[in-house]
């Protein structure tokens, strides 16, 4: 069983090479833990591999692929226009886009980068979609091999999200309702929330998360949560407040205790890490806000 099949079928090639040096038994199941491209775009190279292949998920995330996946192409390719002209800019100027010289080094890194994603920009345009074959509505329990495959549905950054638990090896894998070094955040935050403290109450000796290395604790699955809650709570503090602005939310949030005392866990104080903190805490403000006023956000 392959949990999530990579962002490019060129990626997927590599890991199932990597299998081959573990086994040569047959890969039987995929998992698509939910829409996100990056989980499944290498549907097509399992399919190909192993005829009778299963591909396992939620009902939820099969209707979000099959809306979406035409869509992807046009994204990626706008993506590439305007990360093009930022490079242009930079290099016409000589700065980033912070005001800073541009180095000789940040100059090759940023070209490197844009030829990085122009291959990838190419790649996802011929691929092919390959969609789940057995999906589930919110359980789905398979005895296989000797070993008990637990799959719930819960909300992470996307709704219908399949999280895998395996209780006799005491294993879960989480797709990204659990992703590292920052949480992805999908509406309504308080639902991700209510998924991630029920997690938690499993018995876990291994996490996997979407993004990051495994864990052999819960302390950062736990810290997803008490960012969560803090941030939700500052919210409605401050609209109890009677705040009239994002800014003003965002501004009282930011400065709440309880959030503050959370981002060195977070960041480390790694400057880039602080930008992405500070930007995850602003998405999440924004999705709270919608959430405690039936959808209405401040313009």
């Amino acid at each position: 069983m392959v949990f999530d099949t990579n962002t490019r079928p060129s990626s997927a090639r590599i890991i199932l090479a990597e299998i081959r040096k573990i086994t040569d038994k047959s890969v039987r199941f995929v998992v698509n833990s939910h829409w996100h491209p990056d989980h499944w775009s290498g549907n097509e190279v399992y399919a190909a591999a192993f005829p009778g292949l299963q591909i396992i998920a939620t009902e939820q995330t099969l209707h979000f692929m099959q809306a979406s996946a035409n869509a992807w192409p046009f994204r990626f390719s706008a993506e590439l226009k305007n990360r093009q002209a930022a490079f242009d800019k930079e290099v016409s100027t000589g700065k980033q886009d912070d005001g800073s010289v541009l180095t000789p080094e940040q100059r090759q890194q940023d070209e490197d980068d844009l030829v990085t994603y122009k291959s990838f920009v190419d790649e996802a345009a011929g691929l092919h979609r390959t969609y789940p074959t057995l999906v589930y509505p919110e359980r789905l329990t398979l005895y296989h091999g000797g070993r008990e495959f637990r799959f719930m549905s819960v909300t992470g950054d996307a709704e219908g999200t399949t999280v895998l638990y395996l209780p006799k090896e005491k294993v879960l894998i989480t797709g990204d309702a659990v992703s590292y070094p920052m949480p992805y955040v999908a509406p309504p935050p308080t639902r991700q929330l209510h998924s991630l403290r029920d997690l938690a109450q499993l018995d876990i000796d291994v996490i996997v998360p979407g993004h990051g290395p495994a864990f052999h604790d819960k302390q950062f699955l736990n810290l997803e949560i008490e960012l969560l809650e803090s941030v939700v709570n500052a919210v409605h503090d401050a609209l109890q407040k009677g705040m009239l602005t994002l800014a003003e939310v965002q501004k009282e949030v930011q400065k709440a205790v309880a959030v503050e005392e959370l981002r060195e866990k977070f960041t480390h104080n790694d400057p880039d890490l602080e930008t992405r903190f500070q930007s995850r805490v602003a998405a999440i403000v924004e999705l709270s806000i919608r959430e405690q006023r039936d959808g209405q956000g401040y313009k």
